[in-house]
C-alpha cells in the first residue's frame, strides 16, 4: 500500500464497494471504513426466522442484468453460490388477483394486445392506452415527474394499476413525485424516436434466452456484504464497526480530520457512502450550503413483516412469488412476497408458508405505529385480498426509518450541484449511495466505482 489514506463513511453496500474498489487497485492506498452500527451491511440484513437459519429483513434479491452486481459477486468467490427465483410470476390486487401482464417492461405495455388482454384496465382504459402510439413523441420528454410523464403517454390507469404498483414497491414512493431520471429504463424509453410500446417491445425481444433476471446467494442477501468485508480485511483494509463518525473537517486543502468518538483520524480522501441527512451533519466546517442540501434530502420509512401460516389454508392456486397493491387500492400493505413460493430453499420445520409483507411508503408512513396494531392492519390486509383469517404462528416485524431516498423531480441536477459545492470547497470528498445515484443494489456498486474512481484520480493527481 501507498501513503495515502482514504476513509469510507458507512459499511452499507456502497462503503463496501467502494473501498474494494479502491484496494483492488495496483498499490492501492490504506482504507479505513467507520460504521456506526455493529454490523456490516446498512439496510441489507437478516436474521434466524422460524427455524429457517437466515431470513432477508430487506431486500432479497438483485437484477443480474446489470454487471455491477455480478462483477462484485464473481470477485468475492460467491458466483457458484447462486440462485434465483423458483417463479417469474406474480400478481397485481384489485379486488382480486391478476397476473401481472406479459409483454410489459415495469408497467408500460409493449403491444395492443397486451394493454387489451388484462382484466386490470378497464375499456376504457385500455381504449386510452391503445392511443400511445399515435400521440407525439414529444409528449411526456418536458418533465421529470414520472407519474405526470407515464399518464401522459399511456393514461391514468395505466400509470395507476400497473407502473406505479411495480416502481412503488421497489422505491417505496408514489410516482406522482419521482423523478423520470430515477427510473433509467423508463427514461431510455422516453428518449426513444419511436413509441413506448415499440420500444418496450424491442427491449423486451433482446431479453430471450438472457437467464434470470434476479438472483442471491443461497444463504442470503447479508453473505454478499459479509463476503465483501472478509475480501477488504484480506487486502489490509479496516473495518471499524460501533464507530459513528461525529464531524469532517479540512484542517488544510487535500488533508481531512475525521472525528470519532475514539479519536481523530487524519486522511487524505473520504467516500460518504452514508445517507443523505445523516451525511449533512458531518460536513457542516466543509460546506454549510452542501449541508442545507443534503438535510433537504426526503426518505420515507418501510416496515416489514415476516410471518408464518399453516398450508392448510394457502389457496392452492396462488403459486406466483407475491401480489402488488396498487395505489387508490393501499391501506396498509403495498406489496406481500409469498417466500416460500418465490424461493425453492426457504423451508420452515413445520411446512409453513412464509411470507414477507410490506407496509407504509412515501406519503403513507406506518413505522410510527406499535408492533400490535401493525400486525393486525396487516392481517386485515391479507384477510381483504386473499379472504383467509390468517392466525401467524411466527411473527416478525422490521422497521426501515427514513431508508429510501425519494427522488424528487429535479433531483440529479440537485446531486450535480452537490458535487461541484464539494469539488470547490473539499475537493478530496466524495459521496455515493442510494441517497444520490440509484437505488438497488446494482446502482449502488456503480456509485460506488464511480466515486473510487473519482477517489484514485484525486489522490494520485
Amino acid at each position: 500500500m501507498n501513503d495515502k489514506h482514504v476513509v469510507v463513511v458507512g459499511a452499507g453496500i456502497t462503503g463496501l464497494a467502494a473501498a474494494l474498489r479502491i484496494l483492488s487497485e495496483p498499490n492501492p492506498p490504506r482504507v479505513t471504513i467507520f460504521e456506526s452500527r455493529n454490523r456490516v451491511g446498512g439496510v441489507i440484513h437478516a436474521s434466524p426466522f422460524a427455524g429457517i437459519a437466515s431470513l432477508d429483513e430487506s431486500a432479497d434479491a438483485f437484477l443480474t442484468r446489470t454487471p455491477s452486481a455480478m462483477d462484485v459477486i464473481k470477485q468475492v468467490g460467491l458466483g457458484d453460490a447462486l440462485t434465483s427465483p423458483a417463479t417469474g410470476e406474480a400478481y397485481i390486487w384489485r379486488n382480486e388477483m391478476h397476473p401481472i401482464p406479459h409483454g410489459t417492461l415495469l408497467g408500460v405495455p409493449g403491444s395492443l394486445r397486451t394493454a387489451w388482454s388484462t382484466p386490470i384496465l378497464s375499456t376504457t382504459g385500455k381504449l386510452r392506452a391503445s392511443l400511445e402510439p399515435l400521440i407525439p413523441r414529444r409528449v411526456g420528454r418536458n418533465t421529470d415527474n414520472l407519474g405526470a410523464a407515464m399518464r401522459a403517454r399511456c393514461g391514468g390507469q395505466v400509470l395507476e394499476r400497473i407502473i406505479d404498483p411495480l416502481v412503488g414497491s421497489i422505491y417505496a414512493t408514489d410516482t406522482d413525485s419521482f423523478s423520470v431520471k430515477g427510473m433509467p429504463q423508463i427514461a431510455d424509453l422516453l428518449a426513444q424516436p419511436r413509441s413506448l410500446m415499440s420500444s418496450v417491445k424491442e427491449s423486451l425481444a433482446k431479453r430471450v434466452a438472457s437467464g434470470p433476471i434476479f438472483a442471491a446467494p443461497l444463504a442470503g442477501m447479508h453473505v454478499f456484504t459479509t463476503s465483501i468485508a472478509e475480501r477488504i480485511r484480506q487486502l489490509g483494509g479496516v473495518i471499524e464497526l460501533s464507530a459513528p463518525v461525529r464531524a469532517i473537517e479540512q484542517p488544510k486543502r487535500g488533508q481531512y480530520f475525521i472525528q470519532t468518538d475514539d479519536g481523530t483520524v487524519l486522511c487524505d480522501a473520504v467516500v460518504l457512502a452514508s445517507p443523505a441527512q445523516h451525511s449533512a451533519t458531518l460536513v457542516q466546517s466543509l460546506s454549510t450550503d452542501a449541508a442545507a442540501r443534503l438535510a433537504a434530502r426526503e426518505h420515507a420509512s418501510v416496515v416489514m413483516i415476516a410471518l408464518t401460516v399453516p398450508r392448510s389454508v394457502w389457496p392452492q392456486h396462488l403459486t406466483g412469488s407475491g401480489y402488488l397493491v396498487p395505489k387508490p387500492n393501499q391501506i396498509a400493505v403495498t406489496a406481500v412476497s409469498f417466500a416460500s413460493n418465490k424461493w425453492s430453499h426457504i423451508h420452515t420445520a413445520d411446512n409453513s408458508m412464509v411470507l414477507r409483507v410490506s407496509l407504509g411508503r412515501d406519503g403513507m408512513p406506518m413505522h410510527h405505529l406499535d408492533d400490535d396494531t401493525l400486525l393486525k392492519l396487516a392481517l386485515a390486509d391479507l384477510y381483504w385480498h386473499l379472504g383467509i383469517d390468517f392466525a401467524p404462528t411466527d411473527v416478525r416485524i422490521t422497521r426501515w426509518v427514513d431508508s429510501f431516498p425519494q427522488y424528487r423531480p429535479g433531483h440529479f441536477e440537485e446531486v450535480n450541484q452537490l458535487e461541484h459545492i464539494f469539488d470547490v470547497s473539499a475537493p478530496g470528498v466524495v459521496f455515493a449511495g442510494a441517497s444520490y445515484r440509484g437505488i438497488g443494489i446494482p446502482s449502488c456498486i456503480a456509485d460506488a466505482h464511480r466515486a473510487a474512481a473519482r477517489i484514485l484520480a484525486k489522490i494520485d493527481a
